[in-house]
């Protein structure tokens, strides 16, 4: 079997059309955090109420996440993806408006921030509708490259443009590549049909554990997402680790930066060389290695050595991101594959709040250098139980 590549996934029209989509309002998406911060502090003066503005454009996404991802299987999923990006579109346009007053502004982040979650389960699941399922990993390593960059660029960028000409004009930006996306994703992707038949059933979170839970397969896998609470830790004290090692805000850009750009760098390099038939075994590894560059923080003198670091940790995440949920997609069944994939990304979301709020307690009473140090150390044995469980329930007959 040829080996499949960036360039063959991106000859796939509707996936391009879904990977430019995402390109657009990631990036616009960016522009509006950065500028909604500035906003609320030119308004306030108030470092606390811009980082709760902040906090508020990620929290609510598990809250939609977990209340209307079953959406996304119950409603063609191309609909689900253009309404919802139109949605936020309007939003976004309301928020221009000069003198909008603070407390409207929070409410109209929170909803921005709470479509997003069923947003992203059913983009998921659409995904292994435009891919088959030997393209779909290739397929996630391009979408987590580009979301990384994006991400890269568009936090830079949305600085400076907010300084250089104004937040509103960054917020009018995210309201254009809202519209440009539901644009994209309306014209150039075709409708299916819904995978599940609707249904009115308030049981759908405790189903939807009852899904993933049932197959040790899916059980191993979601497990793993828990694991992003010991590896969040790098970014979640950031600042903290920065401080301790004598530098300013420059470097805290640049620690940050350095954890993406491990995922732009190294996911290349998984696609190029870890094939499909590999990727069993691989998922094992890296789950239980993704910590491991983490726990010589606490010895190492230099930024820049601890930099490299955190790229190779960042690098083996974004892998371990991509293989989870190539393998899970597979695992579940298309009518409830939006809600499984859903489920999973607010465990994911879950376990990164926990892991920056847990961190950052202890780094007031630890040095945050050791509180890097022991997260990696921690998540390694933690790793072991769903790496064994996955690897004996996936093991092939003898």
């Amino acid at each position: 079997m040829s080996r499949i590549t960036f360039r063959g996934v991106l000859s796939v029209e509707e996936f391009r059309a879904l990977w430019l989509a995402e390109l657009l309002s990631v990036t616009g998406d960016q522009f509006a955090r950065v500028a909604l911060v500035v906003l609320v502090f030119d308004r306030t003066g108030s470092a606390a109420i811009a980082g709760l503005t902040y906090a508020l454009t990620f929290v609510p996404a598990l809250a939609g996440t977990l209340a209307l991802s079953q959406v996304a299987d119950q409603r063609p999923r191309r609909q689900v993806v253009v309404f919802v990006d139109g949605l936020r579109a309007l939003v976004v346009a309301v928020m221009v408006i000069p003198g909008v007053d603070l407390v409207w502004l929070c409410v109209l982040v929170s909803v921005l921030s709470f479509v997003g979650g069923p947003y992203s389960a059913a983009q998921l699941a659409l995904l292994r509708d435009l891919l088959s399922a030997e393209q779909y990993s290739v397929g996630m390593s391009l979408r987590q490259i580009t979301v990384q960059a994006a991400q890269l660029a568009g936090v830079a960028t949305g600085g400076l443009l907010s300084t250089a000409l104004s937040p509103q004009f960054c917020l009018a930006v995210n309201a254009f590549t809202f519209a440009a996306s539901a644009l994209l994703l309306g014209t150039r992707i075709r409708s299916r049909p819904a995978s599940a038949p609707a249904s009115s059933s308030a049981r759908f979170v405790a189903d939807g554990v009852t899904l993933v839970w049932s197959d040790p397969r899916r059980r191993a896998i979601f497990v793993m997402t828990f694991l992003g609470v010991c590896y969040v830790v790098p970014e979640g004290i950031a600042v903290s680790y920065v401080s301790e090692m004598g530098h300013g805000a420059v470097v805290v850009g640049l620690v940050l930066a350095s954890c993406s750009a491990g995922a732009v760098i190294g996911l290349p390099i998984f696609v190029r060389f870890v094939t499909p038939d590999r990727q069993r075994v691989a998922l094992a590894v890296v789950c239980v290695a993704v910590g491991i560059p983490l726990v010589p923080i606490a010895l190492v003198d230099g930024i820049f050595v601890a930099m490299v670091a955190f790229a190779v940790s960042g690098a083996l995440w974004a892998a371990l991101v991509v293989m989870s949920a190539s393998f899970l997609a597979e695992l579940l069944p298309d009518a409830s594959r939006s809600r499984g994939m859903g489920l999973a990304s607010s465990a994911n979301v879950a376990a990164q709040g926990m892991g920056i709020g847990v961190s950052g307690l202890a780094a007031e009473v630890v040095n945050p250098s050791w509180v890097i140090a022991i997260a990696g150390a921690v998540s390694v044995p933690l790793a072991l139980w769903p790496s064994l469980s996955w690897l004996r329930s996936t093991a092939p007959p003898r």
